[in-house]
């Protein structure tokens, strides 16, 4: 199907990345997803490097939605911190546009559900103060 030249051209924006999980895959490098028949194999690659850069056996999964309807468009792999910095800039820029200030965002992302301290254990609101009063 094609577009009549006097509509607007349909433009594609998409939100900052966004960390959903991590998959496991196989000392060869191969993410299966799926079962029986329907397995998808991806071979993790990066050129110029063979078999074995990975340092871990997971691989970061972060997904792209459209900015229209939030549908998933991409879902990307990978074991390196460029779309962990993205994602966590969009959400800075989210925290300063934030009504009750930034403070308020991240006591809301992060008490409750990340952890912190030598056992592990879920941040809590006195742990949240302590470390952002450090900074």
């Amino acid at each position: 199907m094609t577009r009549p030249f006097d509509e607007e051209p349909l433009i594609v924006t998409l939100t900052p990345a966004e960390h959903v999980g991590q998959a496991r895959h196989s000392a060869d490098g191969v993410l299966r997803i799926g079962e029986g028949d329907g397995v998808v194999e991806i071979r993790l690659e990066k050129p110029g490097y063979g078999p074995g850069w990975w340092n871990t056996g997971m691989v970061d999964v972060y997904v792209r939605r459209l900015s229209s309807n939030l549908a998933v468009a991409e879902i990307i792999m990978a074991q390196h911190d460029g779309l962990a910095q993205e994602e966590l800039d969009a959400q800075n820029l989210e925290a300063e546009r934030y009504t009750l200030g930034p403070k308020e965002y991240w006591r809301a992302e992060m008490v409750g559900k990340w952890t912190c301290g030598e056992d592990g254990h879920l941040m809590t609101n006195e742990d949240f103060e302590a470390d952002w009063n450090d900074d």
